[in-house]
């Protein structure tokens, strides 16, 4: 079990933001999480595919997921404490009631590695395969050409 903080940030138009991050560095080995290894893109893969749109004038497009660290659904039980606000509604000070995590989030030690497999598994399940050389790179054959994600 883990505890939780709010991260406050003022967005451009004068709203606030606020966010629930977990505190990752309170997460055991062996209690919390079993695997927190992440794949992360070859530089040299990049560059071959910015040579590659260059030569033959290919389009890009850029991607930017909003809140993609939420997207990874988490396989072991990990539980965390209530986060500051919440507790008032649980006022018993002899509480020890507590959060199951079914999604990963912010400031979890696994999270990259959770989004990293769902996102995988979506891409594999719309007919893309993964490259040999970078696992990071998935391609799919169409009629005129290659898609690279």
């Amino acid at each position: 079990m883990f505890g939780s903080k709010w991260v406050f940030k003022e967005k451009r138009d004068g709203r606030f933001r606020a966010r629930l991050v977990c505190l990752g560095y309170s997460q055991m080995l062996g209690v919390d999480f079993s695997d927190n290894y992440a794949t992360v893109g070859n530089d040299i893969t990049f560059r071959v595919i910015m040579v590659l749109r260059l030569i033959y004038n290919l389009q890009a497009v850029l991607l930017d997921v909003e809140t993609a660290f939420l997207y990874g659904k988490l396989e072991e039980e990990i539980y965390m404490e209530i986060p500051m606000g919440y507790k008032e509604v649980y006022a018993d000070p002899g509480n020890n009631k507590v959060l199951v995590l079914k999604m990963a989030m912010y400031g979890g030690v696994q999270a990259a590695r959770h989004l990293f497999k769902r996102l995988s598994d979506v891409l594999i399940t719309l007919g893309y395969n993964p490259c040999e050389s970078d696992p990071c790179l998935m391609y799919k054959s169409m009629e005129k050409g290659y898609v690279l994600f």
